[in-house]
């Protein structure tokens, strides 16, 4: 699970002995919780008992009888606490799980991509495979939340979403890179394949028209593609290289996929490509 920072402010909320409280009962089984909650009854019983002894000058037999009285609702109120604990844990894993979506799309989001992307390109570079990012842009967006309304954007941008993904193999990442953007991540793609995807992704999201209530909209992508190459220092190199080709693809009138120069793998390596 993603350690964001959203998540550790959403822990750091909660005193320390919740957060162990929570940690505890997320692990525990049936028989160990009813461990737990007999262990806080005898727990509380014997304070009960010590106390009687120490303020009140009870005999030892009266003061165990006392914290033998207390243990019921100890057990009750270990119960209650290894709830409360439960219920936590469950929460915090449900926050979590809703950091790493996109809440529009339902794919990925931006730190979950970048945060998987860089263990591909960190293996990309560590045994010479390939690899590609393609950067995706809903052309004209905003032009169309400000003439048709911003559900008529979010819908479209779903859909593009869908018609993307049903382009993609199983292995390759998906992720909203921000706004009207989406990312790709192709492990074991060559240059020449990223390019054959991305016109592919081109070609079906402009293949049919989006159906919005009565009206029928016509939207297309930018598509930016670069490839993993010994030249990036960090995973930031390669996504400068996809921004770069992104940019190229909007200054060439969009509704067209442009690509970073090829570069060589490995330093004095060059490849060739034929078309």
């Amino acid at each position: 699970m993603v350690d964001s920072s959203e998540a550790r402010e959403n822990r750091d909320a909660h005193p320390t002995w919740m957060q162990n409280l929570t940690q505890l009962a997320s692990r525990a089984s049936l028989g160990s919780a009813w461990a737990f909650q007999i262990g806080v009854a005898v727990i509380v019983a014997l304070g009960v008992a010590t106390m009687l002894v120490w303020l009140d000058g009870s005999s030892w037999p009266v003061a165990i009888g006392a914290g033998a009285i207390a243990l019921l609702p100890a057990l009750v109120a270990g119960g209650a606490a290894l709830h409360l604990a439960r219920a936590l844990a469950q929460s915090s894993v449900q926050r979590e799980l809703l950091m790493v979506d996109d809440e529009l799309t339902g794919v990925s989001n931006r730190r979950q991509f970048l945060r998987l992307t860089e263990r591909e390109w960190a293996r990309c570079r560590r045994y010479g495979d390939d690899g590609a990012l393609l950067l995706i842009d809903a052309d004209h967006l905003r032009r169309i939340n400000d003439s048709m309304g911003q559900r008529c954007g979010d819908a479209i941008l779903l859909e593009v979403t869908r018609r993307v993904n049903a382009t993609l193999r199983q292995s390759d990442l998906l992720a909203r890179f921000g706004g009207a953007e989406l990312a790709v991540f192709l492990p074991h793609t060559d240059p020449l394949g990223a390019l054959d995807a991305a016109e592919r992704i081109r070609q079906q999201v402009a293949s049919a028209p989006f159906r919005w209530e009565s009206a029928h909209v016509v939207a297309t992508v930018s598509v930016g593609v670069a490839h993993v190459h010994m030249g990036q220092a960090s995973l930031d190199g390669l996504v400068q290289d996809a921004e770069s080709a992104l940019q190229a693809a909007k200054e060439a009138g969009r509704n067209c996929v442009r690509a970073t120069p090829i570069q060589p793998r490995r330093s004095g390596e060059t490849r060739s490509v034929t078309s």
